[in-house]
């Protein structure tokens, strides 16, 4: 992992996620989902939506995993991202011109990301989920 991964996990105070890479929740809605207004499989209430900054160095590959809401990707800076969705779905993620700066996992879906090697060394992205993410709804493959 490069100086500059290095410092944004600092500066911005990320943690190792158990699916690798590193990240730290930066908004958790007020506004909570009333257990009748969501589908079974939820078991209680949620928050409407949740928000984290995720980083990958590079080379760095997220373990294959699920979560039960939609889940927004969007990049924000450094290297592109491979993000894998199941059914065979592929989406590169960054800046440039071929690449997408946003990608929705449907909730459910097996998914797994990949930071691409590049000039930064690392990738910075945010992950929003609606319903708002809990725990309980993660699932490692």
């Amino acid at each position: 992992m490069n100086e500059r991964a290095r410092q944004l996990i600092e500066d911005l105070k990320l943690s190792p996620h158990p699916e690798g890479g590193f990240y730290r929740e930066t908004f958790r809605s007020g506004l909570r989902l009333a257990a009748q207004a969501l589908p079974h499989s939820y078991g209680g209430e949620r928050a409407a939506v949740t928000a984290i900054l995720f980083l990958l160095p590079t080379g760095a590959r997220s373990a294959t995993h699920r979560v039960r809401s939609d889940e927004v990707w969007m990049h924000h800076q450094g290297d592109p991202v491979r993000l894998e969705i199941e059914g065979g779905v592929e989406v590169l993620l960054g800046q440039d011109r071929e690449q997408q700066f946003q990608a929705t996992v449907p909730g459910g879906r097996w998914q797994a990301a990949e930071c691409l090697p590049g000039r930064a060394g690392y990738a910075l992205v945010g992950c929003v989920v609606a319903p708002g993410f809990e725990f309980l709804d993660f699932e490692l493959g």
